[in-house]
């Protein structure tokens, strides 16, 4: 089953998702009816699009990691990327849930839930595995909205629904076409997870490889339809491998004000 959806890659240290299918369960996809923290900042981001254009030369994964003051395993990352393809070929990569596990590193496998709407409004659910002895894998249930409003622009917005260590999730895709044959992907993502005893510097460098090989795959398979899942992954590896300086650098300067700088300079941008 297809459905329009983007899922931020990293929610805990080397973590991935399986999706076990329920019968016929009558699912409740609206979003909370109220908004707080980092869902209110990104309605307040996309109210004020373009947050902060970036250029078609852009190369990579370009990367900035949020801290969320008192909280500081709350991860929050924010990717822009050029994808040099048309937003359509973006699309297709998105509404092929079926092969999420095989795009996304750790992914076992994703499904939308039954009985949840296929359009604009839908709940998925994941599990990942965790690669360490004796951890078991992380399940839990995101509901989804799909703005396809604009003809050259789309955008993605998701929440926790519920899970059994994924405690939020938080995030936003923005997908623009920026010519016949190049669109740009802006994705934010937070998410708080219950992670042990594990360091605070480990949870936060695994969840940024992880997100930027989620978004190095989308770029790699949009502009090479041909190529195989095992290809797209080995030069996703490869191009991380390359950009861990980026990588290790976004860790270790992430800091709080982010949000509200994009904000502020959306609101006074020209239009």
């Amino acid at each position: 089953m297809k459905c329009k959806l983007v899922q931020t890659l990293a929610i805990l240290v080397s973590a991935t998702i399986v999706a076990t299918a329920s019968h016929g369960e009558d699912v409740n996809v609206q979003p909370d009816p109220g908004e707080n923290g980092h869902a209110a900042a990104l309605t307040a981001i996309l109210n004020a699009w373009p947050a902060r254009p970036f250029p078609d030369e852009i190369g990579g994964v370009e990367l900035t990691c949020i801290a969320t003051p008192g909280e500081e395993r709350y991860v929050g990352i924010v990717r822009r990327t050029i994808v040099r393809a048309p937003i359509a070929a973006v699309e297709d990569i998105l509404e092929d849930v079926a092969h999420y596990k095989d795009l996304f590193p750790n992914t076992v496998d994703v499904r939308v839930v039954s009985g949840s709407p296929s359009g604009s409004r839908f709940a998925t659910r994941w599990e990942q595995r965790v690669p360490l002895v004796f951890i078991p894998n992380v399940h839990y249930e995101l509901t989804h909205v799909v703005d396809r409003g604009g003809a050259d622009r789309r955008v993605y917005r998701y929440r926790l629904r519920h899970g059994d260590r994924l405690l939020a999730s938080d995030g936003m895709a923005v997908v623009e076409a920026s010519g016949p044959r190049t669109t740009r992907f802006t994705e934010y993502g937070f998410f708080h997870a219950r992670t042990g005893p594990m360091p605070v510097t480990l949870v936060w460098r695994e969840s940024v490889r992880a997100a930027y090989l989620g978004n190095a795959a989308i770029k790699l398979k949009a502009e090479n339809p041909d190529w195989s899942y095992e290809r797209v992954a080995a030069e996703s590896r490869r191009l991380l491998a390359a950009d861990e300086a980026r990588v290790s650098g976004c860790v270790t300067s992430r800091y709080a004000n982010a949000l509200r700088e994009e904000i502020v300079e959306a609101a006074h941008a020209p239009r």
